[in-house]
């Protein structure tokens, strides 16, 4: 009895130090990712609804998180005229490095077709939803984009003679149906706290992503009229929540095992 209690202090210690790498990419005005085609708007095109702050990805164990900050946070559906059922959420595109074109701090013409090659991707179950559901973690790998991904055009359509601008030619949604995209099996879930942000989870143990320590991210609404894109290094060690009192309390009651053996003996 004595063995196993001291069996799960010990495991208590191990769990309390597992620790999360975590990592930020930013899209301030000032030097980040504006993107191709931005038709003279700079960072975002069509006001303050669409804008993007930035994204915080984070790996705990194997269960990875994005958190995509955007005032869009619960306004999929905005914009019907341009688009049958307007305005959407874009799926979520992930590549261990990232290799934008152009050596500009906006990358303004950087899209799709001459810039990072996206290796993953969620594929969202329901794009207009404002609460949230399931994604798909798939694994592309077509030489180009292209072969692999939809660009804002294939979602926009500026209804009923009405003129809109977009941002095109940025990567949008997984083509699902095509043969360099592969189903991994790994479905995650996703969230939306209204007008604040968008979070991904999924447990990634069974792909390439559990062993990333840098990672390039892509996102933006189906319209891409702002984008948030770049590469952070999850290397830095962040303690889980409730890890440090949980470390206490497994190692102060493996003290108390080793007084009592030491005054039997």
């Amino acid at each position: 009895m004595k063995r196993l209690l001291a069996y799960s202090m010990t495991g208590l210690v191990l769990l309390a130090a597992q620790t999360a790498h975590a990592g930020d990419i930013g899209d301030s005005a000032v030097n980040g990712y504006w993107g191709g085609n931005d038709h003279g708007a700079g960072d975002v095109i069509g006001g303050s609804l669409y804008d993007i702050q930035g994204a915080h990805i984070s790996r705990a164990g194997d269960v990875l998180t994005v958190v995509i900050s955007t005032n869009f946070a619960g306004h999929a559906g905005a914009s019907p005229s341009s688009a049958p059922g307007g305005i959407g959420y874009g799926d979520v595109f992930l590549a261990q490095k990232w290799n934008p074109f152009g050596t500009d701090v906006h990358h303004a013409k950087d899209n799709a077709a001459n810039g990072t090659l996206w290796e993953y991707g969620f594929s969202l179950d329901n794009r207009f939803s404002n609460t949230g559901g399931t994604f798909k973690l798939y694994e592309l790998n077509g030489t180009t984009n292209a072969q692999s991904i939809r660009n804002a055009e294939s979602y926009m359509s500026c209804r009923n003679g009405v003129d809109c601008t977009y941002r095109e030619g940025q990567a949008t949604a997984v083509k699902t149906t095509s043969s360099t995209v592969r189903n991994t099996g790994l479905v995650g879930t996703w969230k939306v706290l209204a007008d604040q942000s968008l979070t991904f989870s999924i447990n990634v143990a069974k792909s390439d992503l559990a062993q990333y320590s840098t990672m390039a991210l892509h996102w933006g609404e189906t319209c891409q009229n702002d984008v948030v894109e770049g590469m952070t290094r999850l290397g830095h060690e962040v303690p889980l929540p409730g890890s440090l009192p949980l470390l206490a309390l497994g190692l102060g009651a493996m003290a108390v095992i080793r007084r009592k053996r030491q005054a039997q003996q």
